[in-house]
């Protein structure tokens, strides 16, 4: 009877184990998939060019991966920052294990390229 007991704790002990294990990973891979996005997409803005760069909010939830769970969505803002610097602004949200997570990424774009103001 003891061993019964002992050995029913120890699999209750594994299971809630393998389960946060798997919930971690998915919540790894999510934040990967997201920063992997945002990287990509930030970098196309600085390719553009200040010049090319249009003043406005764009959606652009259709080009999130979809590997992030629904609903998720996602704009991409552009503001003038100063008179030679835009700022370049994505947000990102998704559902993560039932909750909604929203990142930001920022970066700022000068009239003599990156980093260059």
């Amino acid at each position: 009877m003891t061993a019964i007991v002992i050995g029913a704790f120890f699999v209750g002990a594994a299971s809630t184990l393998l389960v946060n294990s798997s919930r971690i990973a998915q919540r790894s891979r999510d934040v990967a998939v997201a920063n992997s996005f945002a990287e990509d997409k930030v970098e196309e803005q600085r390719s553009i060019g200040y010049l090319g760069l249009i003043v406005g909010t764009t959606n652009i939830t259709t080009q999130l991966p979809a590997e992030l769970a629904k609903p998720r969505n996602a704009t991409l803002t552009i503001s003038q920052h100063t008179t030679a610097v835009k700022k370049v602004l994505l947000t990102m949200e998704y559902n993560d294990q039932g909750k909604q997570k929203t990142y930001k990424y920022t970066t700022y774009v000068g009239e003599l390229g990156v980093g260059q103001y």
